[in-house]
């Protein structure tokens, strides 16, 4: 038959009716490869649903932008009327399987059925996630401060990279004293770079750590625990070394008060400070003597002038308090 023939014959003939479903899962995770399955089925001149088998269909997907339609699979049904493709997840858009739309290429009995189709809507999707660079300090953190947790969100790409989560979603910043159980602290919005900063006050010893909820745009992915030791802060305060100048072979006296922060300054009694000294022109430290704290928290240490020079006063800490701010005071001795 002429093709002439061919398109008089099917213009006069009446087409069976046709339906097609579509189905994938509810979830979508870019990078996943997931089924899109469905049937066809063909409907009798008596009005009876069948199964349509050894039928080419065309399966498409457009990006959620839009206007972007291309062929993605052209898969056959098999005895059944089914039909099931993999595919793999990359971005938000809407999946569309249609047969007998433009069978130009397929065989003439092609033209004995009616078109039918089955399309989405744009479905979203979401990208597995991965917390990356954590970390919580300072450490020890001072009682009376604040903890600083900071890190950048990843998220896994279709081609398997790791990227940036640019602005994606939220970021959880969890606390727990036995690294076992754990509650919320602060929650913040991931930055254009993916990256977050939580500010939260620190109140006792324990783990940190940042989790990406589950949403329709992440997948849940928890980020590794980091233990930060909380001491209350002390300071060196009315630290003197006098007097100034002095006469060589004189006494040098090297005075100061220790102040733990309980969270207000109470004198800190007991306590080991360490004086050191170092002579002009020298950028060498000894340590000259340790001396401890009174019952009201001063400490006092004599020593003979010998050579101009600066002497410094340090407290260490403790496994309760955080080491002084060791001042120095200069001594020009004559």
């Amino acid at each position: 038959m002429s093709p002439a023939k061919a398109q008089v014959s099917r213009g006069a003939e009446q087409r069976l009716k046709t339906r097609i479903t579509l189905t994938m899962p509810d979830r979508l995770i870019v990078g996943d490869q997931v089924a899109i399955s469905g049937r066809l089925d063909w409907q009798s001149p008596d009005g009876v649903w069948a199964p349509l088998a050894g039928k080419e269909l065309d399966l498409r997907f457009d990006k959620a932008t839009g206007g972007d339609w291309h062929t993605i699979a052209t898969p056959t049904t098999d005895a059944n009327g089914r039909y099931s493709v993999p595919v793999t997840i990359s971005a938000n858009g809407a999946w569309n399987v249609d047969f007998a739309n433009d069978p130009v290429n397929l065989p003439d009995d092609y033209y004995t059925y009616e078109s039918s189709y089955a399309v989405t809507k744009v479905r979203q999707v979401a990208y597995r996630t991965s917390v990356s660079g954590f970390n919580a300090g300072p450490e020890p953190a001072a009682r009376d401060r604040n903890v600083t947790a900071y890190g950048t969100v990843m998220r896994r790409m279709a081609d398997g990279r790791w990227a940036p989560a640019t602005a994606f979603g939220n970021v959880v910043l969890q606390f727990s004293t036995d690294g076992k159980t754990w509650r919320n602290r602060d929650v913040q919005s991931m930055g254009g770079d993916g990256g977050f900063a939580f500010h939260v006050p620190a109140e006792r010893d324990g783990y940190w750590r940042a989790v990406v909820p589950q949403s329709g745009r992440t997948e849940q992915s928890t980020g590794g625990a980091d233990y930060v030791n909380v001491k209350y802060r002390t300071h060196l305060h009315r630290y003197n070394a006098s007097p100034e100048p002095v006469k060589k072979g004189a006494y040098i006296t090297v005075k100061g008060l220790l102040y733990r922060y309980m969270p207000g300054g109470k004198p800190g009694p007991g306590a080991n400070i360490h004086i050191y000294f170092r002579p002009k022109g020298s950028s060498t430290w000894t340590k000259k003597a340790i001396t401890k704290t009174a019952r009201n928290g001063w400490f006092s240490r004599k020593f003979k002038a010998s050579r101009d020079g600066t002497w410094l006063a340090r407290y260490w800490g403790s496994g309760t308090y955080i080491g002084s701010n060791h001042p120095s005071d200069y001594v020009d001795v004559r």
